[in-house]
């Protein structure tokens, strides 16, 4: 007899033990407990400009003209944001920000990028693409960025909202880099500008 209670007190600690993992799991997928916010205000905080663009033919030995810099000509927060240029006359290039991120290492994550893109027009043409990375490697490559393409860049005239969600796994080195841009899908000159980036880290305990 006593035997089976303890048999019974021991199932009911493992249910609740069970139960209160499976809550804690079931929180952290969504709350999170780290979130790193930049609206470009004073610097670039912490984010640095790379790009995997072609050679300009009239220019040999030069890549065609880019760059991601700071302005106030556009902002959908506070008084700066990023402008982002590309000659895309040769219907290729990808041009980025990144960043690393510190987080714990060997641990199940989600992953949520969002951020606010202006375009001066809206196009059926898909003239650019919005694309994100977020992987434990350094994005490097064009090719880096086929997992995280967000659609077009023109889908309204001014600001929208865009947002990329992924799950990975960290490795002993703690570290997640996060990547985001535009890629040209059409030959002309374009412009766009990005603001208001927010990352949060979301931790599964199971």
């Amino acid at each position: 007899m006593k035997n089976k209670v303890k048999g019974q007190l021991y199932m009911t600690f493992v249910i609740f033990f069970l139960s209160v993992l499976f809550t804690i799991n079931i929180i952290a997928w969504f709350y999170p407990q780290s979130i790193v916010r930049e609206d470009f205000e004073n610097d670039f905080g912490g984010w640095t400009v790379d790009a995997d663009v072609p050679q300009d033919p009239n220019n040999p030995g030069h890549p065609i003209e880019w760059h991601i810099i700071r302005t106030l000509d556009k902002s959908s927060s506070g008084l700066y944001s990023l402008e982002f240029f590309i000659d895309g006359k040769q219907d290729d290039g990808t041009i980025w920000i990144e960043r690393k991120i510190n987080v714990k290492e060997n641990s199940r994550i989600q992953i949520k990028v969002a951020f606010q893109l202006y375009s001066e027009w809206e196009s059926a043409n898909a003239i650019a693409g919005v694309c994100a990375h977020v992987n434990t490697s350094n994005p490097e490559k064009e090719n880096d960025f086929i997992d995280g393409r967000l659609g077009p860049a023109n889908q309204v005239a001014g600001w929208k909202k865009y947002e990329y969600t992924t799950r990975i796994t960290t490795d002993s080195t703690g570290e997640i880099w996060i990547g985001l841009g535009i890629s040209v899908l059409w030959e002309t000159h374009m412009t766009y500008y990005i603001d208001d980036l927010n990352v949060a880290i979301f931790y599964s305990y199971l």
